[in-house]
């Protein structure tokens, strides 16, 4: 199911579908009598295409979900006023994995993705911040290489991080995995949770789901231009369409766990 999930899921992404679209517009324009369909098929695949491209739009559609949690307030967490949590009571910091870039004739730092650099050096940060606590990294193997965890690892004990500080949990292949084996490392303690912003709603949906008490930490959310007039509000780009792969990846993983009950 795994395999199968990441094969086709590639399918049914925003830029895929654009293309889909226009393949099949142009079939039924040149081999067929149903031109008024094809040209239709044709234009709804470029509209998309460039409506994808502008991240005046497609940025604003990943925020509804960026904006759902805030930057945490370590201050806010530290507090034991009006049932608040003390710091000692909060020990973990959980840092989910982003993926790696499989390249391992880079430096160690260079083999994990963007995303698991932000997730990192945000984990870091608050762990430094509260005496006594440990880093739990998340995140196993894919479809080759070593567990995405164990890479995180090595990358924080260059940055300064102490083994001993850090626990590996190896096993889990995706998001819904997460949750059911750090629950057996946290056990009842409340934790703060670290991944990208845009992840952040479908990740404490699941942990939530589990009965566990996360303390959500999003990491590295996407800022719009500060310039109204800047050219990126007015060209289409490749930066949009990431957004709007990243934006369209979150609401159909929610949607699916939604649907198998996950959530």
């Amino acid at each position: 199911m795994y395999s199968l999930k990441k094969f086709v899921a590639p399918l049914f992404s925003p830029l895929s579908i654009c293309f889909e679209l226009m393949i099949i517009g142009l079939v039924l324009v040149a081999f067929s009598q149903k031109q008024k369909i094809g040209k239709c098929f044709l234009l709804l695949g470029i509209v998309l295409l460039v409506t994808c491209s502008y991240e005046a739009i497609s940025g604003r559609i990943l925020q509804t979900l960026e904006s759902q949690y805030v930057q945490l307030d370590l201050g806010q967490v530290t507090k034991n006023e009006a049932g608040g949590l003390a710091a000692r009571s909060v020990k973990w910091v959980v840092v989910l994995a982003g993926a790696l870039t499989g390249d391992s004739t880079q430096p160690i730092q260079l083999q994990i993705s963007h995303y698991s650099r932000v997730r990192l050096m945000e984990g870091i940060r608050l762990h430094r911040l509260i005496p006594g606590s440990k880093i739990i990294l998340t995140g196993g193997i894919g479809f080759d290489g070593p567990a995405q965890a164990t890479t995180l690892s090595r990358v924080a004990e260059e940055l300064g991080v102490a083994s001993a500080d850090m626990v590996l949990e190896v096993e889990s292949r995706d998001t819904k995995d997460h949750p059911l084996y750090v629950r057996h490392l946290v056990k009842d303690d409340p934790f703060i949770l670290v991944t990208s912003a845009f992840h952040m709603p479908r990740a404490m949906k699941l942990f939530l789901k589990q009965g566990l008490t996360p303390i959500p930490a999003p990491a590295g959310p996407w800022k719009p231009p500060k310039e109204f007039w800047s050219p990126r509000n007015f060209f289409p780009s490749a930066s949009g369409v990431r957004l709007a792969e990243r934006a369209y990846h979150e609401y159909m993983g929610i949607t699916w766990a939604w649907l198998r009950g996950q959530i």
